[in-house]
């Protein structure tokens, strides 16, 4: 037993050697004692690829198409453009959107997000649903310059904007303590964060006399079901009960 113990020790002695030995090269270089130094030359492929900020922002809003049109911010000027180098070659809107810093959203996203050129803007999203919200007996937050309008320029937006930028720019989940807990404030695992989303952007749930409010969507899309597929108003379902406390 105490050989086999002895062998067990000397074959982890071994396995730790290797795993440290391996760490030596590659990105970085061991120069004697303690020190590395790491290899930034490609610095430029390791880039965000992904947020965790406010869901389905940009799979609404922004073009994944590879040579989508280019992403400029309202003056013109590419945003996030990718690397030219083969690690990073994509230059699409979510690329662009997911490569940026939360502090620029406003200034980098807010025109692409709401104008275009993307079919799939705030803009154009209204001017191909307001008629059909309308007939749904619900009251859009955009209003029509023309109607019928011809394009998404006929469509006047300001109030949407004005009611879902706050809370989706810049892209991070806020928490206030002083106001009630929920999406947007915070988020619990349950929220019906996406039918919220919704509301904000295509119903008029601010000012006086609003006919809609931010739940008016909740469960009209995807109504809750259990396992049996039976409308149901389960919760979430992947939490163990909480630890009592005394």
């Amino acid at each position: 037993m105490k050989n086999l113990m002895t062998a067990a020790k000397i074959f982890l002695g071994l396995c730790v050697a290797a795993v440290l030995a391996g760490c030596g090269g590659g990105e970085g270089d061991r120069t004697g004692g303690d020190n590395f130094n790491f290899n930034t030359a490609s610095v430029d492929h390791f880039v965000r690829i992904d947020r965790m900020g406010e869901p389905a922002l940009a799979t609404a809003l922004l073009s994944k198409t590879n040579n989508s049109p280019t992403p400029v911010d309202g003056n013109g000027n590419p945003v996030n453009p990718g690397a030219t180098n083969k690690f990073n070659n994509f230059d699409n809107q979510r690329d662009a959107f997911n490569r940026g810093d939360p502090v620029n959203d406003a200034r980098d996203f807010a025109f692409i997000l709401t104008v275009g050129p993307q079919i799939n803007s705030l803009a154009n999203y209204h001017y191909k649903l307001g008629p059909q919200l309308r007939a749904l007996g619900l009251t859009p937050c955009s209003t029509e310059t023309v109607t019928p309008p011809l394009n998404n320029t006929q469509v006047n937006i300001s109030t949407c904007v004005a009611q879902v930028a706050p809370v989706v720019l810049p892209d991070v989940i806020t928490y206030d303590p002083n106001v009630p807990v929920g999406w947007p404030n915070g988020r619990h695992f349950d929220d019906p964060v996406v039918d919220r989303l919704l509301a904000a952007s295509l119903l008029k749930i601010s000012g006086a006399g609003a006919p809609h409010n931010i739940n008016t969507l909740v469960g009209v899309i995807d109504p809750p079901k259990d396992e049996t597929g039976t409308l149901s108003p389960v919760a979430f379902p992947h939490l163990r009960a909480a630890n009592p406390f005394p």
